[in-house]
């Protein structure tokens, strides 16, 4: 009965040995998981970051900033005149 007893409390210490490092490694899994998703997203902010700074120094200009001012506010100066092409929708040779 000692042996018994001896040896159901090694194989208790050993299955909750065994699940305490299954819990570690799914903790660790998903660890990764996320941090490799919060990379990529820091990825993209940066990216649209330098985006979004490229597009402010070509606003500050006025070279830049016309352009931008005809396209999106539909405003001209005196004497400019903005023209609106339009296609037909249909294909050529039809």
């Amino acid at each position: 009965m000692g042996r018994a007893v001896t040896v159901a409390a090694c194989l208790t210490v050993f299955v909750l040995v065994v699940a305490q490092f299954a819990h570690a490694i799914a903790m660790n899994l998903d660890l990764a998981h996320r941090l490799a998703a919060t990379q990529v997203r820091r990825a993209e902010i940066v990216a649209d970051n330098a985006r979004l700074r490229r597009e402010i120094r070509r606003l500050e200009t006025p070279r830049g900033a016309v352009p931008a001012i005809h396209d999106e506010l539909h405003l001209v100066r005196p004497h400019e005149e903005i023209i609106y092409l339009q296609t037909d929708g249909h294909a050529a040779g039809r």
